[in-house]
């Protein structure tokens, strides 16, 4: 995508977002090309219905540019076109005052680098970080993409992106999922629900060896709890709390730190925004200790992030902070940074400006969450403000003004519909004898409403005695989880 982990701003943006769900230029370009989304970003614009219209279409168009550069298909390149973007005026106070600019692509603008540079000093942003980098234009194909995609083309493994044949396997299982998602949910479970219960059956012994080792490792150290978030398998728990076992063996006086205390196996070492002890499965044992070692100094900063919150909270007219409802957990000591680096841009921001006159004397009925740099900005399906760290001042205000009536709305339609998430949850239960029924963090109540629907019309009977997630793709897992997409019933 033009801009890796940026999401749209508002509402109306999901046609830029599909337009840009591309991965064409590299982490670094795309890094360089962030100050000019922010610039032009047309939910920045809300209130002015011309200049957005003009920013959207031709982000889509710059998307389709690059994502062409990156496919190598030059033959689109037929005609010049010129793409218009609309930016306000550098230190003019009237912030209604706009200034616009034009880039030309054509056949010839192959190199990301070269454009995203123009495109900085158009706006007159800095460029010396874009220059640092190699230039990469992309040297002529040799048909390694001609057809891909066209009806009559066919699949031949390992030839159309000429991804080398190590990667053969991976383009074949592409190709058989793309199949398995013709199929009709209840013919897909057909299929495999005998596997899916022949693999939890199978782990049984295994689960019952994990449960006895985690209670022995609970009481050993005097731990809360044991848990693991990390998305693999049972064998690898099992793995983990062994080292953490001997750990504790080993270095008995660093252990003492984890006594009453949660601990969670995870993709991270740190302490959670919960207070819970978070060791990532990949770190190697000195890692842990050091870590564990250390926790006094992570707990100081925990404590300090209800006054940062605080702080915050009351320059934002006492904004409710809050914490992403589907997101992965963060670590204590980055969240107090992003919130003191958030809370000092807001206050530079302060002594020059005020607040505008459409805000309400109090957002104590909004919410807002504060992110990493690389975080999105938008509102969540759940009506929260979400706002990376790296967010300038004047661009969270103009954010916020334009979509505090989305927000509003987004969390009246959320409050009714977790509710009727969890009723229709417990009717499928019971109603198709599921053993559970999970979702990933990525399904929306609204998706989920939509896919329990869809599920009870059915056959329920094939579902009886398995355990079922919902998310994004086909797949029997080896614990015998089985996993269907949110949106089965239009993939067909």
């Amino acid at each position: 995508m033009l801009l890796r982990n940026v999401s749209c701003f508002g509402a109306k943006s999901y046609q830029v977002q599909r337009c840009l769900n591309v991965r064409t230029i590299s982490t670094e370009l795309a890094a360089a090309l962030r100050p000019f989304y922010f610039a032009v970003h047309p939910d920045l614009f809300g209130q002015h219905p011309e200049q957005r219209t003009v920013n959207e279409e031709s982000l889509k168009q710059l998307s389709a540019h690059m994502q062409m550069i990156h496919e190598r298909k030059y033959s689109v390149f037929r005609e010049a076109k010129v793409l218009k973007f609309y930016i306000r005026e550098d230190n003019g106070e009237d912030r209604n005052k706009f200034k616009l600019i034009q880039l030309t692509l054509d056949n010839k603008t192959r190199d990301p680098k070269t454009i995203i540079t123009k495109l900085l000093e158009l706006c007159n942003l800095p460029t010396e970080y874009v220059k640092s980098l190699k230039s990469t234009p992309v040297p002529e194909g040799k048909n390694m993409a001609r057809d891909f995609g066209d009806k009559g083309s066919g699949f031949r493994s390992s030839q159309d992106y000429n991804y080398g044949s190590q990667f053969a396997g991976f383009e074949s299982a592409y190709y058989r999922a793309k199949e398995e998602s013709k199929k009709s949910v209840d013919e897909w479970i057909a299929e495999n629900s005998s596997l899916a219960k022949k693999r939890a059956k199978d782990l049984q012994p295994l689960k019952r060896d994990v449960e006895v080792l985690q209670k022995t490792v609970i009481e050993n150290l005097g731990l809360k709890d044991a848990r693991y978030d990390c998305g693999w398998n049972f064998e690898h728990y099992r793995g983990c709390l062994k080292t953490l076992e001997r750990l504790a063996s080993l270095h008995k006086d660093h252990v003492k730190h984890l006594r009453g205390r949660v601990v969670v196996f995870a993709p991270f070492t740190g302490i959670s925004l919960e207070g819970h002890v978070m060791l990532f499965t990949g770190d190697v044992l000195n890692n842990w200790i050091e870590f564990i070692r250390n926790i006094p100094k992570h707990d100081a900063f925990l404590k300090k992030i209800p006054l940062y919150e605080n702080t915050l909270s009351q320059v934002l007219r006492k904004i409710r902070i809050g914490r992403r409802k589907f997101m992965p957990k963060q670590q204590a000591v980055e969240y107090a940074n992003h919130l003191n680096k958030v809370t000092t841009t807001l206050g530079d921001y302060l002594t020059l400006n005020k607040f505008p006159k459409s805000w309400p004397d109090t957002l104590s009925e909004y919410e807002i969450v504060i992110e990493s740099e690389a975080g999105p900005l938008m509102v969540s399906p759940t009506g929260q403000l979400i706002t990376p760290a790296t967010c300038p001042g004047f661009m969270l205000v103009d954010f916020i003004t334009t979509n505090l009536p989305i927000a509003k709305e987004r969390m009246a339609k959320y409050q009714e519909e977790k509710h009727v998430e969890r009723e229709l949850t417990k009717r499928c239960i019971e109603e198709m004898r599921l053993k559970s029924l999970t979702k990933d963090d990525s399904v929306t109540p609204e998706k989920m409403i939509n896919t329990l629907n869809e599920l009870l019309k059915c056959n329920k009977m094939q579902f009886a005695d398995i355990d079922l997630h919902i998310t994004n793709y086909y797949s029997v897992l080896t614990d015998g989880i089985v996993c269907i997409p949110w949106d089965f019933n239009t993939r067909r």
